[in-house]
């Protein structure tokens, strides 16, 4: 069975699911479906056990190189045993960890989860995925999981007692954004396998925009709504999907969707978080800029 070479460990909304995309389409490279498998954190995909884990590798062909990209494998207070079951299963794996401003991960990954709940509380009320927390302050009182995976350098010593500092690429958001290129040759050189320039040609991917996020609920909206209207339902799906998708976009485009937008977008964080977040980081941001030879000053603004 096939086992993944490499593997995204995080952190949350850094730009993991950019790099998964990029990596998808190089010729030498099979990722996993689903990109996050969170095998080796949640209990209950670990007791699957390793066949089913094998199993979402072996579509890939013989000349490609695997890996997958689950955050949760930085999240050590809420998952404390995800590094040392990694290293019993693949000791030789290979690590990427991409960073970026710690506050504003957390705020990122607070405002995901608020979307996402909110979906879940009009769509799926069944599902155990509600956050009670309306503010980003309520979040993080709640919700210690938003600051400990900006924790980067404690996510990072968790994983050393097993591999050594030559088995991660460290990556920042920052770099991917303003050098995707730079960074993309970075990953390929460490993965050893060949630049294609034809993917850095192809359009620029922004992968898991919020906007993504609200014509998701539009789109379930306007169906839950057409399906509540007699023969509307069994109408609709005589529809070419080609049709329905100029339907729907027509839809958000005209109003209903940027309704839906303004609907889903998260209180802003009060200036005083910041402020004492900013505080609450120095250190930490200080011990990972020694420890990776690089300025993150600019962290503590």
């Amino acid at each position: 069975m096939t086992k993944p070479d490499f593997i995204i460990i995080g952190a949350a909304k850094s730009g993991t699911t950019t790099l998964y995309e990029y990596l998808c389409r190089h010729p030498q490279i099979f990722m996993s479906t689903p990109k996050e498998p969170d095998f080796f954190s949640l209990d209950q995909n670990y007791t699957k056990g390793i066949e089913w884990y094998e199993s979402l590798f072996e579509e890939a062909k013989p000349h490609q190189i695997c890996g997958e990209a689950s955050t949760t494998y930085s999240r050590s207070h809420q998952h404390p045993n995800t590094a040392e079951r990694i290293a019993k299963h693949l000791p030789d794996v290979k690590l990427i960890y991409i960073m970026r401003h710690p506050i504003d991960s957390a705020y990122s990954f607070y405002a995901y989860r608020l979307r996402r709940s909110q979906y879940n509380r009009e769509f799926l009320p069944a599902r155990n995925e509600l956050m009670e927390a309306k503010t980003f302050e309520e979040g993080i009182a709640q919700q210690s999981e938003f600051i400990d995976s900006s924790h980067y350098l404690e996510q990072i010593e968790k994983y050393l007692p097993f591999y050594p500092q030559e088995s991660f690429l460290f990556l920042f958001m920052e770099d991917l954004i303003s050098n995707p290129m730079g960074v993309v040759t970075k990953i390929f050189d460490f993965l050893g396998v060949d630049f294609d320039i034809k993917l850095m040609n192809k359009e620029a991917i922004v992968a898991n925009k919020a906007d993504d996020d609200s014509e998701k609920f539009f789109r379930r909206r306007l169906s839950k709504s057409i399906q509540a209207i007699p023969l509307a339902k069994s109408a609709s799906q005589l529809l070419p999907k080609s049709l329905k998708q100029t339907f729907y976009q027509i839809g958000y485009n005209f109003g209903n969707g940027k309704w839906t937008n303004q609907e889903y977008v998260p209180p802003q964080m009060l200036p005083e978080t910041r402020t004492m977040l900013i505080e609450k980081f120095r250190e930490p941001n200080h011990r990972l800029s020694q420890f990776l030879s690089r300025d993150l000053s600019h962290w503590n603004q």
